[in-house]
């Protein structure tokens, strides 16, 4: 029903309307008949004046009426009565004709419902109703309404709707209610409030667009709001205050807002409140009066029961939140009970104000500093600060495993259990039947719980690196653990359980536990065998993470022939600063190759030691420091457990600063140096098996190679002038270097025996400056040139010279001689290219368009003939012949030979380039190296003979998915003659029956690789074959390498919906630069890989000789997945290499000793080759 709509038409009706009633005169006590300025007559009356008009008596002192018109105006104690009405006023006007009566002044009318106060009343006395305005009181059913302007109708319960405007104000004992507009409808006890309504109850303002009040009874029953509901609350707690803790008594504002609200009353006071729609609320906590922090929430639909309290005052008693439930828990900072802020999340939440109790339910999640809980069920206890957390409510009958309590630390893995129990206010805590895991383990125990912030106790746990904790394959178990986090996990006792059957037991155990990070901790060894140096246990130490920058580590090797050794690293770091490293290494030896007589007969004592430092100056500066020292050449020979450390005879130390100036691209580099032999001392000792016996007088043994130091300066390249990309460019390099070395020099013993000599040592120094001119320019635009001009300018002080030579042109005196002497070569070059693009429209299959690009290129360089006399490097000698040889002063210098013959060489080179653009379903794809194709030989003008270098070419195709090709070749332009059964290249060019030049291939390698897999039955629809060989090039660096890899370094990574691979690679080589003695060389590499399960992989390689038909070597390798676990055999039959290896290990790397191992032949070696 519309109010509004009612109350309009009923005004315009009762307006209209024509009474049929006029106004009578009963009595007056004075009539006077007059005539107005219209001439009209008109009567005045006064004393004890009464009219009557239908049931209405009007009385008052005086009246003027136009008997005419039938208007008449009363003034003076006016009083109309009509039944149970009256109406009071300073003057009434009225109209015979109708039934509208307007009142004057101080208006007041009464019904034996409800009164009503005006300035100005219009009033309809047969619809009984009227229009009031000026400072309107309205009293009905106990609502006192004050407004500027109000409508009223009698409604047949004797009850007046009404609509009142202009600064609407509605009292009632629990309530006042303000708005611009309020229209009520007397029939269905509903008033609504617009125009910006407010309600005012209890110390609660509500608000919203609409507010709608539904009344029972006259008690109001319902208060709806249908958008933008408001609700702030006004509540009073304690606060303890700055000085001596003193409690302050604070106001606060609690603040619930929604799209819609639905308030419900019980006697005229609130009961609940239901917001829907976005709907949040803030709500403050208190405990004896004292403020403890404030809550957030907000989710689709918020329910709020009230309850009256000890004052009988309507308080919150609990929140209902459903529907993506979500909240915040803010704690007072001054209650130190929780110190940081609550956030949750639930499907929903209930609170209980009076018992302090929050309960979440259905994919709960809660934050709380840096942890956070997943659970199906949470319960808070604010009282206790307690929170309680299961899968279920407690006494539900069925509960999802998945909704478990979950448990996560920020930086460490989650915990999840049956039940979990936290104190929020000093963070213990307990998980029943918890499991966690720790960086690549995982941990079980009966009951969980944290006796400090870093501290976990737990009863009857378990440890183990297989993920089916429930159940796992293999496990550690121990009554009680002690877990410290980030440092260490203490078990007590513990037992190795396999398969649940229990195998051994340690009275303690202690694992690390640092969350990815470094780590103090023990380390375990490991346990072999080899021939050279029998039995052995090695790597068992300790490491230390002394703090974030330094690290060190202890460890002892123990074997059967080579004692004991004792190895300490430690390593430094600084981020962005610097970093470096310093080792040591002692071996105390037994002499009887027993390690039990190693106290009784002990042996030699070898040790080294090393350094490494690393740093970044300001300025763009670097310092690299680099030290090795080694006591004697066994010691990585004796020692060495992989091939490269045994084969190392080298101790190298350096050390360089660097400087770079940007702007300038200029640097500068200093550099120190030391290199010794450690096999010297061996091949001078007769009795050694390196013992080099000399042969002549004069020979040299370097110890030591010493620089200090090499001092650098670069100038890169800069444009002297020109535009960019083109132009003149300088380039300057200069390097001053001294050098010593020691050496032993073999010495004549009689005429036919010579022997090493007594160490000697000698220093000489070199300054080299390099000058480079380089041009770049385009001619006829498409045509590079760039010219370059190189000079070097070269200077020692120690130098050779020597008075004559023997009948060979050997110096027979040369000897080394301390002066200046300087030396200036330098060569001059230009080359050329240009690019010549072709476009083929060939459209087969998928392939559209062909692109062809050859780039030639022709080069010229020249050098002159530095050993010319014009130069006057080099010095002539005379044999006692007086044949004239030339001999090298600079050989056997820093700067080395002095270059010989002249060169004027041209190079001649074509690059050919084949692109391919194909259609791939509606989209294109481009294949940028299709095929190429290059030649290159030169030409030298200066050459006495065979002025043509060799041709040389190389091809290289990838159109084919499955199969790539490799191919190269040489060509000689040369004939060849056969002179004494010998095979001789002689200087004439090789021509065919025409005449025509025909090079002969000297030397040709074709290699080509692909792979092919099979798919198992049941994986995929495609065809068997799947391609896998794009863009790899394996098959290739198998081949160019000349072998197969070891069979333990093979990636295990597989498809797993594959049943087969099988890779190929061949290469075949011809060499025919003895046309007499041609040699041919065709190997196939192979690798196939059988997955005959899920766990179970079978691997075979082979090495073939083609040409001999010979299996060259092949090996076995089965490798079974043990989930937790693995097993790997490799097995080589037959050849180099023969022998077997078998390791069944855990997987994990924190538990890789805990491993069986068995190997036999090339396995069993001091390392693997």
């Amino acid at each position: 029903m519309n109010v509004r709509l009612i109350l309009t038409g009923l005004t315009i009706s009762v307006i209209t309307a024509q009474s049929s009633e006029r106004l009578r005169l009963i009595q007056a006590d004075v009539l006077e008949n007059v005539t107005d300025a219209q001439g009209e007559p008109v009567q005045h009356l006064r004393g004890n004046v009464k009219f009557q008009k239908g049931e209405a008596v009007i009385s008052c002192d005086k009246a003027y009426y136009r008997n005419r018109d039938g208007i008449g105006s009363f003034a003076g104690n006016v009083q109309m009565v009509k039944n149970e009405q009256i109406l009071t006023a300073d003057s009434i006007r009225t109209n015979s004709n109708d039934d509208i009566v307007t009142a004057y002044g101080s208006v007041h009318l009464q019904d034996r419902k409800y009164k009503l106060k005006s300035r100005l009343l219009t009033y309809f006395s047969e619809a009984d109703s009227g229009i009031a305005e000026g400072d309107v009181v309205f009293v009905q059913k106990g609502q006192t309404i004050t407004a500027g302007k109000f409508t009223y109708v009698k409604e047949t319960n004797d009850v007046a709707s009404y609509r009142a405007e202009e600064d609407v104000i509605i009292r009632e004992e629990e309530r006042t209610a303000t708005c611009g507009l309020t229209i009520y409808d007397a029939l269905s006890d509903i008033s609504k409030l617009l125009d910006n309504p407010i309600v005012v109850q209890e110390g609660q303002q509500i608000s919203g667009e609409e507010i709608h009040l539904r009344y029972e009874e006259d008690k109001l029953a319902k208060l709806t709001i249908p958008g933008k509901a408001h609700i702030v609350y006004k509540r009073k707690g304690k606060t303890n205050g700055t000085e001596d803790n003193e409690s302050i008594l604070s106001e606060f504002l609690d603040d619930m807002t929604g799209q819609s609200l639905e308030a419900f009353l019980n006697e005229g006071l609130l009961d609940s409140v239901r917001l829907q729609g976005m709907a949040t609320t803030l709500y403050h906590l208190f405990e004896d009066s004292v403020y403890q922090g404030k809550n957030i929430a907000s989710g689709d639909t918020i329910t709020l029961l009230f309850e009256a309290d000890s004052t009988e005052k309507r308080d919150v008693n609990s929140i209902h939140v459903a529907g993506g439930a979500r909240g915040e828990y803010h704690p007072d900072s001054s209650a130190e009970k929780i110190e940081n802020a609550i956030l949750y999340q639930a499907d929903t939440i209930h609170y209980s104000i009076p018992d302090q109790q929050t309960w979440l339910r259905k994919d709960v999640k809660i934050d709380y500093m840096d942890t956070e809980l997943r659970s199906g069920y949470v319960n808070v206890i604010w009282k206790e600060n307690l929170m309680k957390a299961a899968a279920a409510p407690p006494g539900a009958v069925n509960s999802d495993p998945e909704e478990r309590p979950i448990f996560t630390e920020k930086g460490r893995e989650p915990m999840r259990g049956d039940s979990l129990t936290y104190n929020l206010s000093n963070g213990r805590g307990k998980v029943q039947h918890g499991t966690t895991k720790m960086e690549d383990g995982y941990y079980r125990g009966d009951e969980i719980r944290n006796r400090t912030e870093s501290i976990l106790l737990v009863d009857r746990g378990i440890y183990t690196t297989c993920d089916l904790i429930d159940d796992p394959h293999f496990h550690f178990g121990s009554r009680r653990m002690k877990m410290i986090m980030n440092d260490l996990i203490i078990a007590k006792p513990i037992i190795l359980y396999l398969g649940g059957i229990p195998l051994f037991g340690l009275p303690f155990a202690v694992f690390p536990d640092q969350s990815g990070k470094r780590h103090s901790g023990w380390i375990m060894p490991s346990y072999g065998q080899n021939t050279a140096q029998g039995r052995y246990l090695r790597g068992l130490g300790f490491f230390w993470a002394a703090n974030e920058f330094l690290n060190s580590q202890f460890t002892l090797d123990f074997y059967d022939k080579e004692g004991i050794v004792f190895h300490n690293s430690n390593r430094y770091f600084r981020r962005y600063k610097y970093s470096g490293s310093f080792s040591f290494r002692y071996n105390r030896t037994v002499a009887t190759g027993d390690i039990a007589e190693f106290f009784s007969n002990p042996g030699a004592v070898r040790w080294s030691g090393s350094w490494s430092h690393a740093q970044m100056l300001r300025g763009n500066q670097t310092l690299n420091v680099n030290g090795r020292y080694y006591s004697d050449s066994q010691f990585n020979q004796k020692l060495g457990i992989n091939r490269d450390t045994r084969l190392n005879q080298n101790a190298v130390s350096n050390a360089t600063y660097s400087k770079r100036w940007q702007k300038l691209n200029a640097s500068m580099s200093a550099n120190l140096s030391e290199t010794r032999n450690l096999m010297v001392k061996s091949k001078m000792d007769p009795t050694s098996i390196y013992y080099e016996n000399p042969t002549d007088a004069g020979r040299r043994l370097v110890e030591s190679t010493t620089v200090f130091p090499i001092l650098n300066f670069r100038k890169g390249q800069t444009q002297l002038f020109g535009a960019s990309g083109s132009g003149v460019y300088l380039s300057y390099g200069s390097t001053l270097k001294n050098r010593g070395q020691g050496f032993y020099k073999s010495e004549a013993l009689d005429d036919s025996t010579f022997g090493w000599g007594d160490s000697q040592s000698e220093y000489d120094n070199s300054w080299v400056h390099n000058i480079s001119l380089s041009g770049s320019s385009r001619l006829l635009k498409y045509i590079a040139v760039r010219p370059s001009l190189s000079f070097r300018e070269e200077w020692i002080t120690k130098y050779f010279d020597a008075t004559g030579a023997d009948s060979l042109g050997n110096a027979i005196d040369a000897r080394q001689v301390s002066g200046f002497k300087a030396r200036r070569t330098g060569t001059l070059s230009v080359s050329t290219n240009t690019k010549l693009y072709g476009i083929l429209p060939v459209k087969v299959g998928s392939l559209k368009t062909l692109r062809h690009t050859i780039t030639p290129s022709v080069g010229f360089s020249y050098r002159p003939n530095f050993s010319d006399d014009t130069f006057g490097y080099l010095k002539k000698l005379e044999d006692n012949d007086g044949n004239i040889y030339n001999f090298d002063p600079f050989k056997g210098t820093q700067i080395g030979t002095t270059p010989t013959g002249e060169q004027r060489n041209m190079n001649i080179s074509v690059r050919n380039l084949f692109q391919a653009k194909l259609k791939d379903g509606e989209s294109e794809r481009k294949i940028d190296n299709l095929l190429t194709w290059n030649m290159n030989t030169s030409y030298n003008f200066a050459a006495d003979e065979f002025k043509l270098s060799k041709l040389r070419s190389t091809f290289r195709a990838g159109w084919l998915k499955k199969l790539n090709l490799d191919f190269s070749m040489s060509h000689d332009f040369y004939d060849t003659n056969t002179i004494d059964g010998q095979s001789v290249r002689i200087n004439e060019i090789k021509t065919n029956s025409w005449g025509l030049p025909a090079p002969r291939m000297t030397n040709m390698n074709a290699a080509t690789g692909f792979k092919i897999s099979g798919k198992r039955l049941g994986w995929s629809d495609s065809p068997t074959e799947t391609d896998t060989t794009e863009n790899d090039t394996s098959a290739f660096a198998d081949l160019m390498g000349g072998g197969i890899a070891r069979p333990g370094n093979r990636s295990q990574a597989r498809n797993p919906g594959n049943l087969w691979d099988l890779n190929l690679s061949l290469r075949y080589a011809a060499n025919r630069m003895n046309p007499l003695n041609p040699k041919d060389t065709f190997w196939m590499n192979s690798n196939l890989t059988l997955k005959i399960s899920k766990g179970w992989r079978i691997q075979y390689n082979a090495r073939f000789d083609l040409l001999e038909r010979d299996l060259v070597s092949h090996d076995v390798n089965v490798y079974r997945d043990l989930h937790c676990w693995e097993m790997n055999f490799t097995w080589t039959p037959s050849g180099f290499g023969q022998g077997f290896y078998l390791r069944v290990n855990v997987k994990s790397p924190t538990l890789r000793d805990l491993k069986f191992e068995s190997r036999g032949g090339r396995w069993s070696g001091p390392g693997i080759p």
